[in-house]
Order: structure tokens, then C-alpha cells, then sequence
């Protein structure tokens, strides 16, 4: 998973800010779906961030596994990733 070739990111203190270059759009995240950005810059797999998020937060894998994935079909029906 990689970000779409338009698309730019930025880390801010509360999250993200991700710019769509080709709809001129602008969307602010917050601290956790920024970190899923971060990971996602680095070229990790869903798998992966999703091992990393139950570490960091110490919750639930089903509810992390079931944030992510919502989150990953959002960016992918935005065409933010490929």
C-alpha cells in the first residue's frame, strides 16, 4: 500500500494534514489516523500497522483490526492509496 502519486502529507502535533493534489482537497486527521498515515509512508502493510496499533494502545486487536480496515477503505475509496 503506497500513497497515490498526488497526494502529499504532512505530520502536525495533532495529527495530519493530507493534501489530494488532483481534487484540490484537504483533509485533517487526527494523532491516531496520522500515526496509520506515518506507517503507511514507511510502506508497511495492513497487517503490520495494525500489529504496531495494538502495542501502542493496548486495546483490543478486533477493535483496532476493525478501525483500520474502516479507515484503509476510506483512503482507498478517496484514491489517497493504491
Amino acid at each position: 500500500m503506497q500513497f497515490a502519486k498526488f497526494v502529499k502529507l504532512r505530520k502536525e502535533k495533532f495529527g495530519s494534514v493530507v493534501f489530494d493534489t488532483l481534487k484540490e482537497k484537504v483533509y485533517v486527521t487526527n494523532e491516531s489516523a496520522g500515526e496509520i498515515l506515518n506507517l503507511i509512508k514507511q510502506g508497511k502493510a495492513k497487517e503490520e500497522i495494525t500489529s504496531f496499533l495494538k502495542e501502542c494502545y493496548q486495546c483490543e486487536g478486533e477493535t483496532i483490526e476493525k478501525e483500520v480496515s474502516e479507515f484503509l477503505g476510506e483512503l482507498e475509496n478517496s484514491k489517497i492509496v493504491e
